[in-house]
């Protein structure tokens, strides 16, 4: 179990993975019970964010396998590389965790539960699989991202219909609209963990800025906040979200502007930061209707 801690702490960090998957797990599952007139429930909401932190471990569980190869080359200081655990080790820990989500997903939400959460597992798996196409994905990172980041609206789905217990055939279009949202948001995450300044960048190592320069790599990143903007906007939700944008927008320009490693650390983490203000802002509002 030290060793599993040790995988924990360095790749699925408790104070960066817990309060934006406590966020993801209550924006999604406020906003369908809100639509199926069902009152907030707490054990529901606990059970759906052990469903959805054993889904997001799995995710990097899944990546650390992918890479073990490149990072034993490249970054040989991260667990897997260094024998922390092993790969079986952690193949065995990948099928247990299936097992268990679906098991989970049963008992909180039913057979509708059961049937979301496997469909989106059965992408997750497609996804480690690369979709049976990883020679043609790796090289294009942007294809490749928008792919994996596709997850997110089926998990999002996921933890409504665990929530509620409702059937996908009840949705109208405006919810689907609204839990692709996160998709765009996850869009953002992802594209600007890997946005740079010269000075950071490493040899060999794909990232959005040196492949769309700086100006290109903002953009890429803004324009997936202002699309969740325009798909919330489905749940008629606006002031905050709108002020919430600019201020993003106000802090990233400072990379854009100045394009220095201080200024892309200070994009990174504004952009991180958004995605949690601008979840915990919708919560508000839907609890507050």
């Amino acid at each position: 179990m030290g060793n599993w801690w040790i995988l924990v702490k360095e790749r699925f960090s408790p104070a960066s993975y817990i309060p934006m998957i406590a966020v993801f797990t209550a924006v999604n599952g406020l906003y369908l019970s809100k639509q199926a007139e069902m009152e907030w429930n707490w054990t529901q909401f606990f059970l759906t964010f052990i469903l959805l932190l054993s889904f997001f471990f799995r995710m990097r569980l899944f990546d650390e396998i992918k890479d073990y190869e490149v990072d034993l080359k490249i970054n040989p200081t991260r667990p897997l590389a260094r024998g922390i655990l092993s790969v079986i080790q952690v193949k065995k820990a990948l099928l247990l965790l299936i097992i268990f989500e679906l098991i989970l997903a049963a008992f909180v939400g039913g057979w509708n539960s059961f049937i979301v959460h496997g469909l989106a597992i059965g992408y997750s798996l497609l996804m480690y699989e690369e979709f049976f196409i990883g020679d043609f994905l790796r090289p294009h990172l942007t294809t490749y991202a928008v792919t994996h980041t596709f997850s997110s609206f089926l998990l999002a789905i996921s933890a409504g219909v665990a929530m509620t217990g409702i059937s996908i055939t009840d949705f109208h279009a405006d919810i689907y609209i609204f839990f692709l949202m996160n998709w765009a948001f996850f869009n953002l995450f992802e594209f600007a963990r890997k946005t740079f300044a010269v000075s950071e960048e490493r040899p060999g190592v794909l990232s959005y800025s040196n492949i769309f320069g700086r100006t290109g790599a903002w953009l890429l990143s803004t324009s997936q906040a202002a699309i969740g903007i325009i798909l919330v906007s489905s749940a008629k939700i606006e002031p905050l979200v709108i002020a919430a944008f600019v201020l993003y927008l106000a802090a990233s320009s400072l990379y854009l502007i100045q394009g220095n490693a201080k200024a892309a650390k200070i994009f990174r983490n504004s952009s991180a930061a958004y995605l949690l203000v601008h979840y915990i802002i919708v919560i508000y509002v839907l609890g507050a209707s």
